[in-house]
């Protein structure tokens, strides 16, 4: 019995010792694109684009999907999407490959991001 314990112990410590913790708080997870908005442009309601943000990786999850890096430094995000082009992360509300994004909301459930270019409305999925 007392064998028994101990593999249960070792099992448990061995799968909580492999996951990694977030260390964007609230950032981190997946989030559905549910509006941008784009000054002197009617608003659009994206379907089914997502943004997975993990450590220091971002995924765009969609049409065309692609991944890159980000910092998170305060209030502030710096988006960097390598070998793609405009075209292809213009309907996840990005005007260029490196954006730079302010976070006007931030909660467990709903996010905001402001760009030079657009304002951008998730919801945690």
């Amino acid at each position: 019995m007392k064998k028994i314990y101990i593999l249960l112990l070792l099992f448990v410590l061995s799968v909580s010792s492999c996951q990694k913790a977030p260390i964007n708080g609230d950032l981190d997870g997946m989030w559905q694109l549910m509006k941008i908005d784009v000054k002197d442009k009617p608003t659009v309601a994206p379907d089914q684009l997502y943004y997975c943000i993990q450590l220091h990786m971002v995924q765009l999850q969609g049409k065309k999907g692609c991944s890159g890096t980000f910092a998170h430094s305060g209030d502030s995000i710096h988006i960097v999407i390598r070998q793609r082009k405009v075209s292809d992360v213009a309907a996840y509300g990005m005007n260029d490959t490196i954006q730079n994004f302010y976070i006007e909301q931030l909660s467990s459930a709903k996010m905001t991001l402001r760009s030079s270019y657009a304002s951008l409305s998730f919801r945690k999925f």
